[in-house]
Protein backbone atom coordinates (compact mmCIF):
# COMPACT_ATOMS: atom_id res chain seq x y z
CA UNK A 1 0.00 0.00 0.00
CA UNK A 2 1.67 3.18 -1.09
CA UNK A 3 1.89 5.52 1.95
CA UNK A 4 -0.32 9.15 1.67
CA UNK A 5 0.83 11.99 3.18
CA UNK A 6 0.88 15.50 2.81
CA UNK A 7 4.43 15.79 2.18
CA UNK A 8 4.13 13.13 -0.96
CA UNK A 9 1.89 15.16 -2.54
CA UNK A 10 2.87 17.21 -5.56
CA UNK A 11 3.61 20.94 -4.78
CA UNK A 12 0.91 22.80 -6.27
CA UNK A 13 1.07 25.82 -7.96
CA UNK A 14 -2.09 28.06 -8.14
CA UNK A 15 -1.89 30.42 -11.23
CA UNK A 16 -3.48 32.88 -10.04
CA UNK A 17 -7.02 32.54 -12.51
CA UNK A 18 -8.19 29.98 -9.46
CA UNK A 19 -10.41 31.71 -7.24
CA UNK A 20 -9.76 31.02 -3.53
CA UNK A 21 -12.99 28.19 -3.61
CA UNK A 22 -10.60 26.28 -5.98
CA UNK A 23 -7.49 26.96 -4.19
CA UNK A 24 -9.27 25.98 -0.74
CA UNK A 25 -10.55 22.64 -2.20
CA UNK A 26 -7.47 21.78 -3.53
CA UNK A 27 -5.88 22.68 0.29
CA UNK A 28 -8.39 20.15 1.59
CA UNK A 29 -7.06 16.88 -0.22
CA UNK A 30 -4.15 16.09 2.25
CA UNK A 31 -6.17 16.78 4.80
CA UNK A 32 -8.90 14.70 4.45
CA UNK A 33 -6.13 11.66 3.54
CA UNK A 34 -4.70 12.56 6.77
CA UNK A 35 -7.55 12.73 8.77
CA UNK A 36 -8.52 9.10 7.42
CA UNK A 37 -5.13 7.52 9.02
CA UNK A 38 -5.83 9.56 12.30
CA UNK A 39 -9.29 8.72 13.04
CA UNK A 40 -8.62 5.00 11.83
CA UNK A 41 -9.72 2.31 14.36
CA UNK A 42 -6.91 0.07 12.67
CA UNK A 43 -4.04 2.51 12.79
CA UNK A 44 -1.20 1.97 15.47
CA UNK A 45 -0.44 4.64 17.79
CA UNK A 46 2.52 5.17 15.87
CA UNK A 47 0.89 5.65 12.04
CA UNK A 48 -1.53 8.25 13.80
CA UNK A 49 1.26 10.21 15.81
CA UNK A 50 3.17 10.62 12.26
CA UNK A 51 0.50 11.16 10.44
CA UNK A 52 -0.56 13.77 13.06
CA UNK A 53 3.00 15.27 13.12
CA UNK A 54 2.36 16.36 9.17
CA UNK A 55 -0.93 17.13 10.06
CA UNK A 56 -0.71 19.90 12.23
CA UNK A 57 1.92 21.80 9.96
CA UNK A 58 -0.42 21.39 6.87
CA UNK A 59 -3.71 21.85 9.32
CA UNK A 60 -1.92 25.31 9.95
CA UNK A 61 -0.63 26.56 6.58
CA UNK A 62 -3.87 26.30 5.32
CA UNK A 63 -6.17 27.65 8.31
CA UNK A 64 -3.84 30.76 8.75
CA UNK A 65 -4.23 32.38 5.08
CA UNK A 66 -8.12 30.91 5.20
CA UNK A 67 -8.63 33.10 8.01
CA UNK A 68 -6.56 36.25 6.92
CA UNK A 69 -9.03 35.96 3.66
CA UNK A 70 -11.90 33.89 3.48
CA UNK A 71 -13.16 34.53 7.00
CA UNK A 72 -12.42 37.93 6.94
CA UNK A 73 -14.72 38.37 3.47
CA UNK A 74 -17.23 36.86 5.26
CA UNK A 75 -17.08 38.61 8.04
CA UNK A 76 -17.78 41.86 6.33
CA UNK A 77 -21.27 40.52 4.91
CA UNK A 78 -24.07 40.65 7.29
CA UNK A 79 -26.03 37.31 5.71
CA UNK A 80 -22.46 35.38 6.49
CA UNK A 81 -20.67 37.22 9.33
CA UNK A 82 -21.82 34.26 11.77
CA UNK A 83 -20.66 31.58 9.51
CA UNK A 84 -16.95 33.63 9.03
CA UNK A 85 -16.55 33.69 12.86
CA UNK A 86 -17.93 30.11 13.74
CA UNK A 87 -14.73 29.04 11.35
CA UNK A 88 -12.47 30.81 13.32
CA UNK A 89 -13.63 29.62 16.71
CA UNK A 90 -13.82 25.72 15.40
CA UNK A 91 -10.18 26.92 13.58
CA UNK A 92 -9.00 28.10 17.48
CA UNK A 93 -10.28 24.64 18.53
CA UNK A 94 -8.66 22.54 16.40
CA UNK A 95 -4.88 24.48 17.16
CA UNK A 96 -5.91 24.24 20.66
CA UNK A 97 -6.53 20.58 20.34
CA UNK A 98 -3.12 20.26 18.31
CA UNK A 99 -1.05 21.87 21.08
CA UNK A 100 -2.26 19.64 23.75
CA UNK A 101 -1.55 16.45 21.33
CA UNK A 102 2.15 17.81 20.49
CA UNK A 103 2.40 17.27 24.53
CA UNK A 104 0.56 14.55 25.34
CA UNK A 105 2.50 11.31 25.99
CA UNK A 106 -0.49 9.04 27.85
CA UNK A 107 -0.96 6.53 24.86
CA UNK A 108 -5.20 5.99 25.50
CA UNK A 109 -5.53 10.23 26.17
CA UNK A 110 -3.65 10.43 22.72
CA UNK A 111 -5.58 7.79 20.58
CA UNK A 112 -8.55 10.04 22.00
CA UNK A 113 -7.72 13.24 21.42
CA UNK A 114 -6.29 12.37 17.61
CA UNK A 115 -9.60 10.69 16.58
CA UNK A 116 -11.71 14.05 18.04
CA UNK A 117 -9.40 16.05 16.41
CA UNK A 118 -9.88 13.96 13.35
CA UNK A 119 -13.28 13.88 13.36
CA UNK A 120 -13.64 17.59 14.58
CA UNK A 121 -11.31 18.93 11.17
CA UNK A 122 -13.53 16.32 9.05
CA UNK A 123 -16.91 17.85 10.01
CA UNK A 124 -15.64 21.53 9.60
CA UNK A 125 -13.98 20.52 5.73
CA UNK A 126 -17.36 19.18 5.22
CA UNK A 127 -19.02 21.87 6.41
CA UNK A 128 -17.22 24.21 4.33
CA UNK A 129 -17.22 22.26 1.56
CA UNK A 130 -21.04 21.78 1.17
CA UNK A 131 -22.45 24.78 2.95
CA UNK A 132 -19.96 27.57 3.33
CA UNK A 133 -18.33 27.90 -0.04
CA UNK A 134 -21.44 27.23 -1.93
CA UNK A 135 -23.01 30.00 -0.60
CA UNK A 136 -19.64 32.37 -0.68
CA UNK A 137 -19.86 31.76 -4.49
CA UNK A 138 -23.28 32.67 -4.67
CA UNK A 139 -22.27 36.26 -2.37
CA UNK A 140 -18.78 37.00 -4.12
CA UNK A 141 -17.79 37.65 -7.61
CA UNK A 142 -15.18 36.06 -9.38
CA UNK A 143 -13.45 38.80 -9.64
CA UNK A 144 -13.54 38.90 -5.82
CA UNK A 145 -12.43 35.21 -5.43
CA UNK A 146 -9.65 35.88 -7.70
CA UNK A 147 -8.39 38.51 -5.47
CA UNK A 148 -8.72 36.34 -2.31
CA UNK A 149 -7.34 33.49 -4.01
CA UNK A 150 -4.13 35.58 -4.70
CA UNK A 151 -4.38 37.51 -1.22
CA UNK A 152 -4.45 33.43 0.36
CA UNK A 153 -1.49 32.30 -1.43
CA UNK A 154 0.60 35.21 -0.31
CA UNK A 155 -0.13 34.90 3.33
CA UNK A 156 0.47 30.70 2.73
CA UNK A 157 3.63 31.60 1.59
CA UNK A 158 4.53 34.37 3.99
CA UNK A 159 3.14 32.03 6.55
CA UNK A 160 4.99 28.56 4.97
CA UNK A 161 8.54 30.89 4.90
CA UNK A 162 7.95 32.73 8.42
CA UNK A 163 6.24 30.38 10.52
CA UNK A 164 5.82 26.63 9.15
CA UNK A 165 9.42 26.16 10.40
CA UNK A 166 8.82 26.96 13.62
CA UNK A 167 5.74 24.90 14.38
CA UNK A 168 7.24 21.75 12.76
CA UNK A 169 7.22 19.30 15.09
CA UNK A 170 10.10 17.18 16.38
CA UNK A 171 9.65 13.43 15.99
Amino acid sequence: MKKITAKSQPRRTHSSSKDLIQIILSDHKPLKQLIQVMKSEDATMAKKKKAFEEFAPTLLAHAKPEERTLYVSMKKDHDMSVEGTEGDVEHGLADQLCQELKKTKDHDLFMAKVKVLAEMVEHHIEEEEDKLLPEFRKCSSVEERRTLGEQYLSAQKNFESSEIHRLRLVA
